[in-house]
């Protein structure tokens, strides 16, 4: 198992590095980043760089909790994440090189196809980026589903303070008055003010 969270870091960590540089290349090589692609032409070709580097900070940050990763992923779904951070990193690498051998020969790029350009050896090709909107929307779901459970965790975590520290404002004695606010400092009082508003709020 942790085999598997390795391997997931080392993919993201390349990734992230690999992509860092990818839009100048592009751009130095005369090709339109602000060209639209994918189904529904969801992306440019700006932001679908962007995406890959969002989404491989949003799973570095969530893999930085090991134990959290593991228990709330099982074998198969970590070995799905590797699989696809696999085949995303592949079509980085190949955009690369491709953009590396286009230096050493003469090419054309076709203006109004996203990331298309020709070849006297070739004749029409794509960059490999292209494919990469294919991993990407396999892997969202992990990162929004992964997210929620820490974003649960948390609001536990602040439900528990609140509810500690009301039921300390419900003990404390009548009589006492206005003594009793000593009993909070400031930031308790805030809180507790502001989960007596949110409780309202929710009734």
């Amino acid at each position: 198992m942790i085999n598997s969270l390795t391997t997931i870091n080392s993919l993201l960590v390349e990734t992230k590095k690999l992509t860092a540089s990818l839009q100048h290349k592009l751009q130095q090589a005369g090709f339109d980043t602000s060209l639209t692609i994918g189904l529904e032409n969801e992306y440019t070709i700006q932001s679908l760089i962007s995406t890959i580097e969002s989404l491989t900070l949003q799973f570095l940050t969530i893999t930085a909790s090991r134990s959290q990763f593991i228990q709330r992923t099982s074998y198969v779904e970590r070995k799905q994440i590797e699989s696809y951070l696999q085949k995303l990193l592949v079509c980085i690498r190949q955009t690369n090189n491709t953009l590396e051998l286009l230096k050493q020969q003469p090419y054309e790029i076709k203006k109004n196809l996203s990331l298309c350009f020709t070849t006297e050896e070739d004749g029409l090709s794509q960059l490999a980026l292209a494919n990469a909107i294919e991993y990407i929307d396999l892997l969202k779901p992990f990162t929004r589903m992964l997210e929620l459970v820490i974003a649960q965790e948390r609001i536990h975590a602040l439900s528990a303070v609140l509810e500690a520290l009301l039921q300390k404002d419900h003990t404390i004695p009548e009589y006492h008055g206005q003594d009793s606010d000593h009993e909070l400092t400031e930031e308790q009082s805030n809180a507790l003010e502001l989960s007596h508003y949110l409780i309202k709020q929710a009734l």
